[in-house]
């Protein structure tokens, strides 16, 4: 997978396993390239860029997940949970004796809420077919987000569950090095080689250190590409 800007001479690799990182430090370059990829419009941005799988282009929208503050990862991504749900409730549905077990445990939740209506005049109940997603989002299920972790440790577990949802979107940060330290760099990137996760780092500072996991493509204030 390659990501191609019609302002860059050469494309920018996407690869399983590799940190694909671009710096960009002309501001007035950088907002733009950030501004244009945030849009998700492709060929019709402000910076025009395509994203390309062999001969096949993709849609920017499809392919990218854009962060644009690493502070406030998305936990909630919808393409996220909704991938994780579909997965628990397929697992839930193939073993009979925790169905059997869940369902006879929610008749009695059934029971004891009914209750609540007693002095009621209206007939009231419970839909006769029992819905598994509902049930999980009545609950609040979701990730368990902890604040008191560091933020590596909180960056690690989004990488995860990326993973457990099975989205092949390209995970893109931007200027995620400002909330690194170097020793902290080298652990999300060998996490990122150990899950075999596509990420873009969009950066507005030049690095001089070298990482294996990372390969860097630099544009300095003159616009030259290295």
């Amino acid at each position: 997978m390659r990501l191609v800007f019609s302002g860059l001479e050469n494309p920018i690799e996407l690869m399983p396993g590799r940190c694909s990182t671009v710096e960009v430090e002309n501001q007035t370059l950088f907002t733009r390239i950030a501004q244009s990829m945030l849009s998700g419009e492709g060929r019709y941005a402000t910076e025009p860029y395509s994203i390309w799988d062999g001969e096949d282009e993709l849609r920017p929208k499809d392919t990218l997940l854009m962060v644009d503050n690493p502070l406030s990862l998305p936990w909630d991504d919808r393409a996220y949970m909704g991938s994780i749900v579909k997965r628990i409730e397929r697992e839930y549905l193939e073993d009979e004796d925790l169905r059997r077990t869940v369902e006879e445990l929610q008749g009695s939740l059934a029971t004891r809420l009914m209750s609540l209506g007693l002095g009621m005049n209206t007939d009231l109940g419970f839909s006769l077919e029992w819905d598994f997603k509902r049930y999980l989002k009545f609950m609040g299920f979701g990730v368990s987000y902890q604040g008191s972790k560091s933020f590596l440790d909180n960056l690690l577990n989004f990488l995860s569950l990326a993973l457990d949802s099975g989205d092949k979107r390209v995970i893109a940060f931007v200027n995620l090095k400002t909330f690194l330290s170097k020793n902290d760099f080298e652990t999300f990137l060998e996490q990122v080689s150990f899950l075999e996760t596509r990420v873009l780092l969009l950066e507005n500072k030049q690095d001089a250190n070298q990482y294996e996991y990372e390969q860097k493509r630099a544009i300095d204030l003159d616009f030259i590409e290295s």
